[in-house]
């Protein structure tokens, strides 16, 4: 999740212009924002991360990492951003690392929903089926609407 932006500097209405037009799936121009926000404080990890959110909508998944990783070289602990890191790893193909981005948020957070959500994707794909299902069902347990479709991906696998 970004960080609320209140709108009483130009930046902070640059990043609320941004998450606007996100929310509305306008990507060119959350993009746009968001680089005015870079121009005015580069290195702003909210709007590099919404940037990275924008890009994501654009299909530019390498920037979007490069955003992220930007952000975090600011501020490596912010767990959001990281768990954010490892979905664009997956949807890299760097399966390997985005697990390992994953591991590395949930032994800090242990019930970091959206970090064993992705992490279960990413051994799916890797058909790595228990460990899958003990992530889908653990992040069930947690309030994570997991459709049943995805608990019977494993045995359609086979």
């Amino acid at each position: 999740m970004l960080q609320s932006c209140a709108t009483s500097t130009p930046l902070q209405q640059r990043c609320a212009e941004g998450r606007r037009h996100l929310d509305d799936q306008r990507w060119d121009r959350a993009e746009r924002d968001y680089d005015r926000a870079l121009k005015l404080s580069p290195g702003y990890g909210p709007a590099l991360v919404g940037r990275a959110s924008a890009r994501i909508g654009l299909n530019r998944y390498a920037e979007a990492l490069s955003d992220v990783d930007a952000a975090l070289a600011g501020s490596p602990d912010r767990l959001e951003w990281r768990s954010r890191r490892g979905v664009l790893l997956h949807a890299l193909g760097r399966y390997e690392e985005a697990l390992a981005e994953f591991d590395r948020v949930l032994a800090r957070s242990p019930n970091h929903a959206a970090s064993l959500t992705g992490r279960a994707m990413t051994y799916l794909r890797l058909k790595r089926c228990p460990e899958a299902l003990r992530d889908l069902r653990r992040a069930r347990r947690l309030g994570v609407p997991i459709p049943d479709s995805w608990l019977q991906t494993c045995a359609d696998l086979k």
